[in-house]
């Protein structure tokens, strides 16, 4: 890999002064919103295609594969600055076969070219610009780059093909190879995972990342990360850890209160700049804010902190309002950038304010406005705009005033609804509205959870709505179609893995089985369509175009690894239905993600997670009678990371429940692999047996 470093440096050095003209280009056909946006490149793209792949093998040219999504604002950067720029169009035209390529319609293309990038480069991001071989095979990488340096790194990199081709191909060889091994995972036939020592040991190897001031992991940007503050919550329940406990709610509080948090619309950006949640990167990802439903109803499951249980419906009514398509579907995500009737695009602008204009609105309310959001030194962004900042909680400032919290609540619903009404007017970034499979299985997770702790029937509506939409329009004989704007034959794992976890969900508060029977149809058909030799899942089922030999994702991210929340889907299918082999190959997974965990545990924190679940004991809680759905949903409040829940207001077959069923009393079962204690009739009782 030493070779990059010179090659590196060779791509700084040459230029190009041709002119080109296209008007159209083979992207003006697609679906994909972030296609369509370069369809009028001078560039001559391709979308992802074996047309693509041909012509580049038969003219012995290099692929150029540029990577990104209609709301990445340095996508659009490098868009205006060098795609639409004839001198640049004229340089990719003439010596490459450029291909665009829109990550969420190919997450595979994306996950294998990030790798090699990351292996080349030493980190990563989008848009994400890769040079390889006519096979596909990458040799260059790099982010975004300038107009002039990119005009050299191109002339650099195509002379190089011409004239040392035998080197580039040796180097090539190199890159392939190191993808290759960082995709291997070899099976670790141990049991010492499961130890409580080591779970402790990890625990506080990758709370050092943790910051404890601002909250959330690291010291420059913030990414929310449901899976770490899932762990933490967890294990400070479990082992009594006050100080990682503090740790959660600080986070909570801290994207609560920051300017990641669109205190207008409901709604959280995908991450801050800096290191205390003030200043965003604009964008709103569907999956962000479907993690952050479940995150926020564990943390009001184990704080009873009211301000929690508000985000909930804060998301809830972002996702209704802003997200929601005509089939209850719900859009991918809105862009950071707005784009205004003379060309022009401007990062954030719907978004921030000046304080000219809150004074023109709030008239007398903007003193105590202004304070309250910070439109001062510490709400300060750029260019005399502020970004909405609480750096106090609500119960103080209303102290401060003189009123109650009551009051200040109305008070401050009544500005902000003020604000909302004069957003409104402005132009509005844009929405792109794909629909994405498997970040609609999220928000069905997101929304089932919500549901447990609210019981408002709102949300378990809207689950359900989706869940049918989905079956209706994305499911045909279990072949999940990825997104409503590619119909491509490749099936993701990422889809199946999250709808299981969704349909498990469905199950866990309407107790109807036949979601779970749903869920382990599926399961079927994911382990015969996914399953390696390596017990873990590959990413997608075609992987004969892509340069690696097979794909497997096992990085717990700002998305759940597809594989851990497999993980998780087998161990609670397994219990649900005495599934021995699903049992089993959950633990396999466990043992064989070892070594992972001990070298790089903060991205692999739900697979910690989950190792949890053999570490400590996990609970069965059979619930059969004529109240037994009842007794349920007092059970589901409680925060019980350790358990499932089976409950059936009659006579049922499903393994847990089988036999347990008495005219005269519902009975609650406190079980651990089918084992139980002698039965009880509230939920009170059963928790006790939990602690005992």
């Amino acid at each position: 890999m030493n070779n990059f470093k010179l090659f590196f440096i060779v791509f700084l050095f040459g230029s190009n002064h041709l002119l080109s003209q296209v008007m159209e280009n083979k992207l003006v056909n697609e679906k994909s919103l972030y296609l369509k946006q370069h369809a009028t490149n001078p560039v001559d793209w391709f979308p992802w295609s074996d047309e693509a792949l041909e012509t580049a093998q038969k003219s012995d040219k290099l692929l150029l594969i540029s990577v990104g999504y209609s709301s990445c604002h340095w996508c659009h950067v490098m868009e205006e600055e060098s795609f639409t720029d004839d001198e640049v169009a004229n340089v990719m035209n003439g010596n490459f076969i450029n291909i665009k390529v829109d990550r969420e319609e190919r997450p595979d293309l994306d996950e294998i070219y990030m790798k090699a990038l990351v292996l080349m480069t030493g980190s990563g991001g989008w848009p994400m610009n890769i040079i390889a071989l006519p096979d596909g095979t990458p040799i260059w990488g790099g982010t975004y780059v300038p107009k002039n340096q990119w005009i050299q790194v191109l002339n650099q990199v195509s002379g190089f093909y011409n004239t040392r081709k035998d080197d580039v191909l040796e180097y090539a060889k190199s890159v392939k190879e190191g993808v290759r091994k960082e995709g291997l995972v070899k099976a670790v036939p141990r049991d010492d995972v499961y130890n409580s020592e080591l779970q402790i040991d990890l625990a506080k190897k990758a709370f050092k990342y943790a910051d404890k001031v601002n909250g959330g992991i690291g010291s420059g940007q913030k990414f929310p990360l449901p899976s770490m503050l899932n762990f933490f919550m967890r294990y400070s329940n479990e082992y009594k850890s006050k100080e990682m406990k503090e740790f959660v709610f600080k986070s909570l509080i801290q994207i609560s209160r920051g300017g990641i948090n669109d205190r207008i619309d409901g709604g959280f950006h995908r991450y801050t700049v800096d290191n205390s949640w003030h200043i965003p990167h604009f964008e709103k990802m569907l999956y962000d804010n479907a993690q952050l439903l479940s995150v926020y109803s564990n943390g009001y499951k184990v704080f009873k902190e009211d301000r929690f249980l508000k985000e909930l419906y804060n998301i809830y009514n972002f996702l209704d309002a802003k997200m929601t398509g005509d089939n209850g579907l719900i859009f991918s995500s809105i862009s950071a950038d707005t784009n205004y009737s003379d060309g022009t695009k401007s990062e954030g602008d719907f978004y921030v304010w000046k304080a000219d204009e809150l004074k023109n609105i709030l008239k007398k309310d903007f003193d105590w406005v202004s304070e309250y959001y910070n439109i001062n030194q510490k709400g300060y962004w750029e260019k005399d705009n502020y970004v909405f900042y609480q750096t106090v909680s609500d119960a103080e400032f209303a102290s401060k005033l003189g009123i109650s919290l009551a009051e200040f609540e109305k008070k401050l619903s009544k500005v902000n609804l003020s604000i909302r009404k004069e957003r409104e007017k402005r132009v509005h970034p844009i929405i792109d509205n794909k629909i994405i499979f498997s970040w609609n299985a999220l928000t069905i997770r997101g929304l089932v959870d919500s549901y447990k702790i609210t019981k408002d029937q709102k949300f378990l509506t809207k689950a359900l709505a989706i869940n049918n939409s989905l079956f209706k329009n994305m499911i045909n004989k279990n072949i999940i179609q990825h997104t409503n704007s590619s119909f491509s034959s490749v099936l993701f794992l990422e889809d199946y893995s999250y709808y299981i976890d969704a349909l498990i969900g469905l199950y866990e508060v309407t107790f109807d089985q036949k979601f779970l029977n749903f869920a382990d149809q599926l399961t079927v058909f994911t382990n015969e369509k996914f399953k390696e030799s390596n017990g873990f899942y590959r990413f997608s089922t075609n992987q004969q175009t892509l340069f690696a030999d097979s794909l497997i994702d096992l990085v717990d991210g700002v998305t759940p690894s597809a594989n851990s929340v497999m993980n998780f889907n087998l161990f609670r299918l397994g219990h649900y239905y005495g599934n021995k082999e699903y049992l089993l190959q959950s633990k396999e997974m466990i043992n064989n993600i070892s070594d992972n965990l001990n070298d790089r545990v903060t991205d692999h924190l739900l697979w910690l997670n989950n190792s949890h679940n053999y570490s400590q004991k996990f609970y069965e809680l059979a619930i059969s009678g004529k109240n037994a759905t009842s007794k349920a949903n007092e059970l589901m409040e409680k925060y019980l990371p350790n358990a499932l829940i089976a409950a059936s207001n009659t006579k049922s077959d499903l393994y847990l429940l089988k036999d347990r069923y008495f005219d005269d009393e519902t009975y609650i079962y406190v079980c651990v692999d089918n084992t139980c204690k002698f039965p009880v009739t509230t939920a009170l009782e059963a928790i006790k047996l939990m602690s005992d």
